[in-house]
């Protein structure tokens, strides 16, 4: 029994998406939505996840949940895998288990600390059948959790470092745009004996708090060097707590006495300047279940398949002779023939997966996507250009997509292929929107602009707004305009309202505008 079920016909697959695992670790614990496995009894179930930074490890637990009426013991094959964002997936394991009413769980070890999974979301996956018998109808579930997070940036210049004295603190605060956000505090100052630079970090606070932090050298030609990192959690027993910061800088090597044009790049201007890059944890945002689908694979690909309008295809009405043979209403290119053993899409598809024959190769972080130059310049014209020209990556035969994630990429080159969308969901959608726009990809555009415009909601449309904008889509911006004007006392009053006119205020100024004047 595969783990990553996603073309079994057979059992409940549960698919849980958690944003933000990174910051996590000072949760207890994190659980996904309640769902109703209907094929198994009408069990209830649910996952958490429960982190620990002591041992930079998380335990995965399956539970069932429900006590009331019903099975008081089900039997369950069931097999767990998980995978991050980078495209890196790894098999928990296989198991069979009885398990009571609202008591039994199973556990997992998942290893990873806050550094090894900085910047990454993870998905897992649950596949369920009861015994080793095929469980019908098929199910599958797909839960989104998102973890809050919220990201600050800023350069700390301590100025005449060549001639900072042992013992002076200097000091630099990183404040919040956030109405009551807890200030980060860095400080560092010399040591008397060593003279070497340690660097701490301070927060006033009242809640338990986890920071993931990166503070690098930036260079006087703009080159960050000793990128370090380092987790804290500041928990609720103190507002006061001091960490020290896992980069240490040693004086003499930054500012020497003899004068070396090779250290002067290290000190700009004389003095030191340090980039620092934090995520503070803001909790839990929501735990939804965003898809229950009964549909095999077969189906489920049907539902992905672009809509033809022909008339051919068309409903059709009815007509006075009641005797007409229906089978003359159906078009010859009807996708109901599944006769067809395979189609130009499935062929594609698969010549994207299996990676034979490829001349170019596309990397977005640590992992490598093989293409083929001819099927990336009949879809975009950007890429055409990039390949007609004696660039960089025609030469190597290599291109980094910098501005792209692993997921992001392997969906786009996907849909590059074949005009398959799997599993789409709003993050996803508005990271394909960015990558079909850059590389000038029409019917990518189209299909998550489709997808937006379908999944609006109060806490989502000004995003979309700004999206719209950004990428001039006339007909995004008029579905989010009316949706806004629909729902505009929720909308006017709620937060992701507040921050999108401090960040935005020519678009909701227009948008408050065309409110009054419909009001008149």
């Amino acid at each position: 029994m595969s783990s990553d079920s996603s073309d079994v016909d057979s059992g409940f697959h549960f698919i849980w998406d958690i944003e933000n695992i990174d910051i996590c670790f000072y949760e207890q614990r994190i659980t996904s939505p309640t769902f109703v496995a209907n094929n198994l009894n009408q069990t209830e179930w649910c996952m958490s996840l429960h982190p620990s930074i002591e041992e930079n490890k998380f335990m995965l637990a399956l539970t069932r949940t429900d006590s009331g009426n019903g099975t008081e013991s089900i039997s369950i094959d069931f097999a767990v895998s998980v995978s991050t964002s980078d495209g890196i997936q790894k098999v928990l394991n296989e198991e069979k288990a009885e398990f009571q009413k609202g008591s039994t769980s199973i556990c997992y070890w998942i290893y990873g600390s806050p550094e090894v999974l900085h910047g990454e979301d993870l998905t897992v996956f649950c596949h369920m059948q009861q015994n080793e018998k095929e469980t019908f109808p098929h199910v599958r579930c797909l839960a989104r959790t998102v973890i809050g997070k919220e990201e600050r940036y800023g350069v700390w210049k301590v100025k005449s470092f060549k001639y900072l004295s042992p013992g002076v603190r200097k000091k630099f605060t990183l404040c919040s745009t956030a109405k009551q956000s807890p200030h980060i505090e860095v400080s560092g100052s010399l040591s008397k004996r060593s003279r070497l630079f340690h660097i701490e970090l301070q927060v006033a606070h009242d809640k338990p708090i986890f920071i993931f932090g990166k503070i690098s050298l930036l260079t006087a030609n703009g080159e960050l060097k000793w990128p370090t990192t380092g987790s804290f959690t500041f928990d609720s027993s103190t507002s006061s707590q001091t960490y020290k910061f896992p980069l240490i800088l040693k004086h003499g090597y930054l500012a020497p006495a003899f004068v070396c044009p090779r250290f002067r790049y290290l000190l700009p201007q004389g003095a030191l300047t340090l980039l620092c890059e934090f995520n503070i944890s803001t909790g839990m945002q929501y735990s939804e279940i965003i898809e229950s689908n009964h549909l095999t694979q077969y189906y489920r690909e049907l539902t992905h398949r672009r809509i033809s309008r022909s008339k051919s295809e068309e409903l059709p009405l009815d007509t006075e002779d009641e005797d007409t043979d229906d089978t003359e209403h159906i078009s010859v290119n009807s996708d109901a023939n599944s006769s067809t053993p395979q189609t130009l899409k499935e062929d594609l598809k698969k010549f994207y997966k299996q990676k034979k024959h490829c001349d170019i190769t596309l990397k977005a972080g640590n992992k490598s996507f093989p293409a083929h130059r001819s099927i990336l310049c009949s879809r975009s014209s950007v890429f055409s250009s990039m390949f007609d020209h004696d660039m960089k990556e025609t030469i190597k035969k290599e291109v980094d997509i910098v501005d792209m994630d692993a997921d992001t990429l392997d969906r786009f080159l996907l849909f590059l292929y074949s005009e398959t969308l799997e599993d789409l969901q709003w993050n996803r959608a508005t990271k394909l929107l960015y990558a079909a726009n850059k590389y000038q990809v029409e019917s990518l555009k189209k299909e998550c602009s489709s997808f937006l415009m379908s999944h609006l909601t109060a806490s989502n449309v000004c995003e979309a707004l700004v999206l719209a904008d950004l990428y001039q889509d006339d007909q995004l911006t008029a579905k989010c305009q009316d949706f806004i004007l629909e729902n505009a006392s929720e909308i006017f009053s709620s937060r992701e309202w507040e921050i999108f006119t401090v960040a935005n205020p020519l678009l909701s100024t227009k948008m408050l505008q065309r409110y009054f004047s419909l009001k008149k």
